[in-house]
C-alpha cells in the first residue's frame, strides 16, 4: 500500500513538473504573438505617419504653386523641411515606443518564466521527497 502511495506521489510530481514546462512554452508562444502584434502596430503607425507627411507636403506645394512663389527655395523650402523634420521625429518616437513595448514583453516573460521554473522545481523536489519518505518510512 505504501509503495503505491509513494509511486503515485512521484508520478503526480513529475506530471505537475511536465505541466509547468508546457505552461512555460505557452507563455513563450503568447509573448511571441504579443511581439508580432506590436511590430504590426509599429508598421501601421509608420505608414500612417508617412501618408500624413506626404499629404501635408503635397498640400503645401499646391498652396505654394497657387501663390506663385518658387517652390523648394527660401521660405517654401523651410516649410517642406519642417514637415520632413516632424516626420523624422514622429518615426523616431514610433520606433522607440515599439522598442520599449518589446522590451517590456521580454521582461514580463522572463519574470513569469522564472516564477514558473521556481514553482516547478520546488514542486518536483517536494513531491519526490514525499514519495521517497512514504516509500522508505511507511
Amino acid at each position: 500500500m505504501w509503495q503505491f502511495f509513494a509511486a503515485m506521489t512521484a508520478v503526480t510530481s513529475v506530471m505537475s513538473f511536465m505541466g509547468s514546462m508546457r505552461k512555460m512554452e505557452t507563455m513563450k508562444t503568447g509573448a511571441a504573438w504579443d511581439k508580432y502584434h506590436k511590430r504590426i502596430d509599429q508598421s501601421y503607425k509608420t505608414i500612417q505617419a508617412n501618408d500624413r507627411a506626404r499629404l501635408l507636403i503635397s498640400a503645401k506645394r499646391a498652396a505654394q504653386g497657387a501663390r506663385g512663389v518658387q517652390i523648394a527655395t527660401g521660405s517654401t523650402l523651410i516649410e517642406q523641411d519642417a514637415v520632413v523634420a516632424n516626420l523624422e521625429d514622429t518615426l523616431f518616437w514610433i520606433d522607440k515606443g515599439a522598442e520599449i513595448s518589446l522590451r517590456e514583453i521580454d521582461l514580463r516573460l522572463a519574470g513569469l518564466l522564472q516564477d514558473e521554473a521556481w514553482k516547478a522545481g520546488t514542486s518536483l523536489i517536494t513531491g519526490v521527497g514525499a514519495a521517497y519518505g512514504a516509500y522508505k518510512y511507511p
